[in-house]
């Protein structure tokens, strides 16, 4: 199953957080049953075996899973393994749509020839599971959502606009798993391909030209003809992309992070991380520490935290979904609880 999720009318952040559980203990994902919110969990590291409204569902990493409104989701076997889980709910105007709607096809071959604006330009889709194109790049996004909650902004709003934004980057990256309905592109789906599963320290484009048999000069032309940006940029940042995943989720020390992200020496790499991020690695960690973990001891009871618990408070929620007309209170009036 898929699902639109409308970008025209509200989305409202209710609360995120981040799961960890370590190796040894047993653990099952808890009995849950969501009313009017959605959720949307990344799951990191382990497996998790879950039954959502009793369909069996096996999570593994790098998938994304959204549960919608009205269902039940349940741990259906312990797991003694590590796990890593994000998660986030909210509420939004969703629909469900078959897999073979032709607004899918028809926005796939638009966005395939360049166009900004597609049939599904006003919704997020997201099924209700598939492995990530960019599994890295989405568990980045969820820390950084952590991180703007968490440092209590000035208006709540921030956290709403970056829940939309999230699941625009999660439609994204599931449009670009739909098969390819054009002849296939040597470079992006060859090349690319290569270069993700084969980046060293030592990777130059002429070794993956060497690869593919071709001039290099003839190479860098036609990945940037159908990438649109170079070849040895596309390399530099998929390095920066994974020195950005191991500074906000592990606390590998910069110079490990330096090795493990493929950068041959300390001043290359600060000069290109900061160059292409705008900051150092240590002031971009240091931006990405008020994130929230919670663990499998301290596993949430609840779908929608207190301040979401009060009738008068679900019944705006409602109105504002329903795009109903409300009474408008004067600024620093209050409603009974």
């Amino acid at each position: 199953m898929r699902y639109l999720i409308s970008l025209n009318d509200p989305i409202i952040h209710v609360w995120s957080g981040h799961l960890v559980k370590k190796a040894g203990s047993a653990w099952k994902h808890r009995r849950n049953h969501h009313s009017a919110d959605i959720e949307l969990m990344l799951l990191e590291k382990g497996t998790l075996s879950l039954s959502v409204n009793g369909e069996p569902v096996t999570l593994r990493p790098g998938q994304p899973l959204l549960i919608p409104p009205d269902a039940t989701v349940e741990g259906t076997q312990a797991t003694t393994e590590a796990v890593s889980l994000f998660w986030i709910h909210f509420f939004a105007v969703i629909q469900p749509i078959s897999d073979a709607d032709s607004q899918i096809s028809t926005a796939n071959r638009q966005r395939l020839a360049g166009n900004t604006a597609t049939a599904l330009n006003q919704y997020a889709l997201i099924p209700s599971v598939y492995q990530a194109d960019d599994p890295q790049g989405l568990l980045l996004l969820f820390h950084q959502l952590l991180q703007a909650v968490n440092e209590n902004p000035v208006s709540e709003r921030q956290n709403d606009f970056f829940t939309a934004y999230l699941l625009c980057q999660v439609s994204t990256d599931f449009m670009k798993t739909l098969p390819v309905q054009k002849p296939e592109s040597l470079a992006s789906t060859k090349i690319s391909e290569w270069v993700r599963t084969n980046i060293s320290k030592s990777l130059t484009v002429r070794d993956v030209a060497n690869q593919f048999e071709l001039n290099a000069s003839y190479l860098s032309r036609l990945f940037k003809r159908e990438m649109g940006v170079s070849l040895k940029s596309y390399i530099l940042d998929m390095k920066i992309s994974y020195a950005k995943y191991l500074l906000a989720s592990t606390n590998l020390l910069v110079a490990e992070v330096r090795d493990k992200a493929y950068f041959g020496d300390s001043k290359q790499f600060m000069h290109t991380f900061k160059q292409r991020v705008g900051v150092s690695p240590s002031a971009y960690r240091a931006s990405m520490s008020r994130t929230h973990l919670n663990t499998e001891a301290v596993d949430p009871k609840s779908q929608l935290p207190a301040q979401f618990g009060t009738e008068a408070v679900r019944r705006l929620i409602g109105t504002i979904l329903s795009d109903q007309p409300t009474s408008q209170q004067e600024p620093g009036s209050t409603s009974g609880q």
